[in-house]
């Protein structure tokens, strides 16, 4: 699904991490910087990511719709350089450049994969990906966004079904229930986006001093994944949408603190539906611009969020079982999550401790891999807590089994297993 670009583009990446800390302020003590930074022939992914708006009184279910879900972010707001611009995270933080890709999630679906996390079997692992061009339809607005007229625009039913349906085979992959659109916040989505790609510049908090302003596009950008790319030389409409969904997920474009906020929203297992956004242009002098957003984030509707209790899942791992190789390289980390109360979500953020967790990763001849720079936190955004490390020398091709121990679940010491292969 990755498109080849040519020319040399430009990509600034602006990652900003939000979280509660049981402040009613969720977006206090953000800060955001970035700088542009230059690719040459490279796809280009920039994701923002919702923070702490998963949380009572921090924001957090999604609205349904027609068959994806949404998301919003908590997000501090900062600006980013002009060039390009990039996802926020949760807590504040600012990131470097980055290739652009940003996208938003739908809601689920009841049907597909089981929930079955973890340890469930529902999903073999071996999900059907999606049609990279749905049948019929090839273009990418049904409302061709203006920018310099401060008028957004409406992606396609075909490109919804594109973003919805990445980002639900992903999720099958990880055995989470899918997710469903809800074009009741198209709208919100494509404010968002228009704004972002107006004023060249990410932020989950804009202001009335930026172009284009509106309430509807703060509303948007509070609650979505938000992306920026901008190229020189390189037609970032030609952009696949569901590229933003990878973007989002793989978060190369994070820097430290990391706290891989956009893809926590995405493999929630709560989460219920989505809305994407996108808005781009050009200044005829070779110039173009990006601007994306996916709802991920509902503090309006606490209905809107999936059920899990049917379920047998206790965690959530990145990459899980038979895994897109394009998702996992180097500089992206791995993650984990325990599901230890199917009932009530945000109960994942208490009682859990990662201080003294291990880590072992053992390739098919019992040779164990390095695991550096590990981190975790129970912040309660996205999924509600989050143990995250790099691993150095994952081959594709190869099983490797995963052993995650000491992790203290109500003083109880757990230990969990898994597998995953990069295909």
């Amino acid at each position: 699904m990755k498109k080849v670009f040519f020319a040399t583009f430009f990509v600034l990446v602006f990652l900003v991490a939000c979280s509660n800390n049981g402040n009613n302020d969720i977006y206090s003590g953000l800060e955001d910087d970035e700088e542009p930074s230059e690719t040459t022939d490279k796809d280009h992914d920039a994701a923002e990511r919702p923070d702490d708006a998963s949380r009572p009184g921090g924001g957090g279910g999604n609205e349904g719709g027609i068959s994806g879900s949404t998301g919003s972010n908590d997000k501090d707001s900062e600006e980013n350089d002009d060039e390009t611009d990039t996802p926020d995270d949760d807590e504040t933080q600012d990131s470097g450049e980055n290739q652009p890709s940003d996208t938003d999630n739908g809601e689920n679906q009841d049907e597909n994969t089981d929930a079955d996390n973890g340890n469930g079997e529902n999903n073999d692992g071996n999900q059907e990906k999606p049609d990279e061009t749905p049948e019929g339809d090839d273009e990418i607005y049904a409302l061709e966004p203006d920018v310099a007229a401060c008028t957004s625009g409406i992606p396609s039913d075909s490109e919804k079904q594109k973003v919805l349906d990445r980002l639900n085979y992903l999720r099958a992959i990880h055995k989470l229930k899918p997710v469903q659109y809800n074009d009741a916040y198209d709208e919100i989505t494509g404010e968002c986006a228009l704004v972002i790609a107006a004023n060249k510049n990410l932020s989950h908090t804009p202001d009335s001093s930026w172009k284009c302003w509106s309430q509807v596009a703060y509303d948007g950008c509070y609650s979505s994944n938000i992306s920026l790319a901008t190229a020189t030389n390189q037609d970032l409409s030609l952009t696949d949408s569901a590229e933003i969904i990878d973007g989002f997920m793989t978060e190369e474009n994070e820097v430290p603190p990391t706290t891989l906020g956009h893809r926590r929203w995405f493999i929630d297992p709560w989460l219920k539906t989505i809305a994407f956004g996108r808005a781009d242009y050009s200044d005829g002098a070779g110039h173009f611009v990006l601007g994306s957003a996916v709802r991920v984030i509902n503090r309006d509707d606490p209905d809107d969020q999936q059920d899990i209790s049917d379920t047998d899942i206790k965690f959530v791992a990145y990459p899980f079982e038979n895994y897109p190789a394009e998702l996992y390289n180097d500089n992206v980390m791995m993650s984990f999550t325990v599901i230890k109360d199917k009932f009530s979500k945000y109960s994942n953020g208490t009682g859990i401790t990662f201080s003294t967790a291990t880590i072992a990763i053992v390739d098919q001849n019992n040779k164990t891999m390095k695991v550096k720079n590990i981190e975790f936190d129970t912040d309660g955004y996205g999924v509600p807590n989050n143990l995250r490390w790099y691993a150095e020398g994952i081959k594709p091709n190869v099983k490797y089994n995963v052993t995650v121990s000491n992790v203290m679940i109500n003083n109880n010491s757990e230990f969990y297993q898994y597998w995953f292969e990069l295909k």
